[in-house]
């Protein structure tokens, strides 16, 4: 009885299981058949004939054609402009103050200066400045008095630039740290 369930397994493997036609041998017989059927139509004359156009002139023949005059068109259409008499009507003039105050606020010298954290207790402010300096970077305490309550702020800097402070920042936040990034004017660092 094992040998039927045996036989009947491989014969139903072989049966179910066809060789798919390769497809280069799908692509030249379909190219073969379109070239014959080609072949064929054009041996029995059906291809039409090309359409003659006798409608164009020999080469000897010039043909005249009346050309219109536009310029009084042209000339009319330059004169519906007045660009040069509303312009000037439309010109801003700004005070010579507010353009040397908008060029001295161009010209201050910024730094940066990355603030980590803010704790009431000193000891954590201390305890997070030595992790900071732990990875490298050098970090101080500012502390300062907010409605009677000292606030302790450990920051890191000043950068000159801003790319430099970013650098910084990023490398603070992968210990953990959440950081605010502050731009001050030289002026007001104390």
């Amino acid at each position: 009885m094992t040998k039927r369930k045996t036989t009947r397994k491989k014969t139903a493997r072989t049966a179910g299981r066809k060789r798919p036609v390769p497809g280069w041998i799908i692509l030249s017989s379909g190219v073969l058949f379109g070239l014959l059927l080609a072949v064929i139509i054009y041996a029995n004359g059906w291809v039409p004939e090309p359409v003659k156009n006798t409608d164009k002139p020999t080469p000897n023949e010039t043909v005249q054609q009346p050309v219109e005059d536009v310029s009084e068109h042209v000339a009319k259409r330059a004169n519906n402009y007045d660009f040069y008499t509303v312009l000037p009507e439309m010109e801003v003039v700004i005070p010579k103050e507010d353009i040397a105050r908008e060029a001295a606020q161009k010209n201050q010298n910024y730094q940066y200066i990355l603030q980590v954290a803010s704790f009431k207790n000193k000891a954590d402010a201390e305890a997070l400045k030595a992790k900071i300096a732990f990875s490298g970077q050098i970090a101080y305490i500012q502390t300062i008095d907010v409605n009677n309550t000292l606030w302790h702020r450990v920051r890191v800097g000043p950068f000159d630039s801003g790319r430099e402070a970013d650098k910084q920042k990023r490398a603070i936040e992968k210990m953990g740290q959440r950081v605010l990034m502050l731009k001050e004017t030289t002026d007001e660092v104390e």
